[in-house]
């Protein structure tokens, strides 16, 4: 993982992609002496390398990380544990990591509490009537036997339970934690 400080120049095998991508330019002050990160801290990742933009407080990597650290979870209120940020140092991608073991844990204790559903409101061609029928609809798509109903279904599929299936996947490239896998199961099922 390289370090990049806020307001210093960055290497310049980035400085052509960051040139080339308009997306990137608002996180970045481009000028003829090159380009520096502006006040924003946060992780980059470009052809599977990883660049950390951290507050030039102290002269330590260590230091201005352990910093920046700090500040996310006082921000964001994160219940952090010793053992968290042990397990982070021993990874490459010790920080990015450590948020998806997070999320992936904080996710799955909710699954296990149950994950969330709602009614969907269903219309369909069926052999037994469930739920109101409709005889409009019977009418316009007539099959032998059957009955057109319109009924509500118990569902996992949901806007919110969509979400957390991208981020899952999204999140699954980057870490092969097995608590991703297990809440892509629970949402699978």
């Amino acid at each position: 993982m390289t370090y990049l400080y806020e307001n210093q120049n960055i290497p310049t095998e980035l400085e052509k992609h960051i040139e080339n991508n308009a997306n990137l330019h608002s996180y970045f002050d481009i000028n003829f002496k090159g380009i520096k990160p502006k006040n924003y801290c946060g992780f980059l990742s470009i052809d599977n390398e990883s660049y950390f933009i951290i507050p030039k407080i102290v002269n330590e990597d260590t230091q201005n990380l352990n910093i920046f650290i700090y500040m996310l979870i006082y921000a964001y209120d994160i219940n952090l544990k010793n053992e968290d940020l042990m397990n982070a140092d021993n990874k490459e991608h010790q920080i990015f990591e450590l948020f998806i073991r997070l999320f992936s844990d904080a996710l799955l204790d909710e699954f296990k509490r149950g994950v969330f559903k709602q009614y969907i409101t269903m219309q369909e061609n069926l052999k037994v009537l469930r739920g109101k029928y409709i005889i409009e609809k019977n009418f316009t798509n007539f099959y032998h036997q059957n009955i057109y109903c319109e009924f509500d279904e118990f569902s996992m599929d949901s806007r919110l339970n969509r979400l957390f299936l991208y981020a899952i996947k999204y999140l699954q490239r980057f870490s092969s934690y097995p608590n991703l896998f297990r809440c892509e199961a629970m949402l699978d099922e």
